[in-house]
């Protein structure tokens, strides 16, 4: 046998004992995930997420001992974490998960940037009612809440319109 080699991965502090079969057919598995997720916008989180699972394998694998990883261990591990494809990865506890609310300008319909958009399509308001509250708040504060109303402008996301905005949010995260 080869001279072992360790793998680290994400979400795991540990450094797993394992043969270079093993670390190549790992590689081999997420060079492949990286390349089949590239036009998706959470591809990075996909992979972080098999990483993670992988890494749970292992833990349970290797437990306390000092024997490497050998490749057709590997292979196992990564047979039960399931292959990646465009419509999304076989993990269980991603699969059908939405991403949620999220912070975010809209544009279509925005006054100042879409923050007040924004703000009521995550909040379920009515955007009228945020930019009254926005606009009193801004009075009273003394300008205030305009420099943070600024600053939203500079860092949150631009979605193009209001249903564009809840397919987004809608949609299964890794679907």
């Amino acid at each position: 046998m080869k001279d072992p080699t360790t793998i680290r991965l994400t979400g795991h502090a540990a450094a797993y004992p394992a043969t270079h079969e093993a670390r190549d057919t790992l590689r081999q598995y997420l060079d492949e995930a990286q390349r089949t997720l590239r036009s998706d916008p959470d591809a990075d989180d996909v992979v972080r997420d098999l990483e993670s699972a992988i890494g749970d394998r292992l833990s349970t694998l290797v437990g306390s001992g000092d024997a490497p990883v050998t490749g057709a261990q590997m292979a196992a591990i990564l047979a039960e974490v399931g292959p990646v494809s465009p419509t999304g990865p076989a993990l269980p506890s991603a699969v059908g998960r939405s991403r949620g609310r999220f912070w975010c300008r809209i544009h279509e319909g925005g006054w100042f940037g879409g923050v007040c958009l924004g703000i009521a399509a995550y909040g379920g308001f009515r955007v009228d009612w945020v930019r009254t509250v926005v606009l009193l708040l801004t009075l009273f504060s003394g300008g205030l809440l305009a420099i943070a109303y600024l600053a939203l402008l500079l860092v949150l996301p631009v979605v193009p319109t209001v249903a564009e905005y809840e397919r987004q949010r809608d949609a299964p995260r890794y679907a």
